[in-house]
């Protein structure tokens, strides 16, 4: 999955106002930045195998320290304690557990789309409704959970001007042409790996760095 995790990011932020919608961001694809970099170190694998998926040629072979549900409960229960210990003041640790449930969330949205590569602890058996079977319904599936927390945001917040009217929407759009151009190109069988996770780091880093300029043009809706 890939701008469906957005949604509970939005979501959260809608609920807990304290968290920033850019930590957010983060917090819901941190399962996939130590993806990445275990991908480029050499120590989690993945095939590009044309044709695998209608909706994604990657074959995720071997993942089990950021995708395997235990390791996305480590990395969900270090972000929570991490953030409570660095923060102070009412509702600090409430807002540390909605971090870390937004870190959780990563495995519960890719189990819907993935085929089954998702260990629940190392190796066998592995899980995945593999929606990406098809390129139509799991782009329907990651538009509507995007949209949903979308949603909340705009309700739960209200613009600081003209540009806090407009940027939310601009960055939707953006969002969602960054969805269809994933799946642009044809993939070549057995090409190098490590650029793709290159990628992919260089586009949830933007990606966060977009959702710190909405937020800034927003507030809390309390506070009318």
């Amino acid at each position: 999955m890939f701008i469906g995790h957005y949604s509970a990011a939005f979501a959260a932020r809608a609920f807990k106002p304290a968290l920033p919608l850019w930590l957010l961001f983060m917090a819901v694809q941190l399962v996939d930045f130590f993806w990445a970099g275990l991908v480029i170190a050499g120590v989690e694998k993945f095939r590009i195998e044309p044709g695998f998926l209608e909706a994604s040629p990657l074959d995720l072979y071997y993942m089990p320290f950021t995708h395997s549900l235990l390791s996305a409960v480590i990395w969900a229960v270090a972000a929570a304690l991490l953030y409570g210990a660095m923060r102070k003041g009412a509702g600090h640790w409430t807002a540390a557990l909605i971090l870390g449930g937004a870190v959780l969330s990563h495995w519960f949205a890719d189990l819907l789309v993935h085929a089954p590569d998702l260990p629940l602890i190392v190796g066998e058996p592995k899980y995945g409704f593999a929606l990406w079977r098809s390129l139509l319904w799991s782009q329907v599936a990651e538009m509507g959970l995007l949209v949903g927390g979308f949603w909340l945001y705009l309700r739960n917040t209200t613009p600081k001007g003209m540009m806090g009217k407009v940027s939310p929407w601009v960055f939707l759009l953006v969002l969602a042409l960054l969805q269809a151009i994933s799946h642009m190109g044809e993939a070549q069988a057995g090409a190098p790996i490590q650029p793709f996770a290159v990628s992919a780091l260089l586009a949830y880093g933007l990606i966060a760095l977009g959702a710190w300029l909405v937020d800034r043009t927003r507030q809390d809706a309390a506070r009318r």
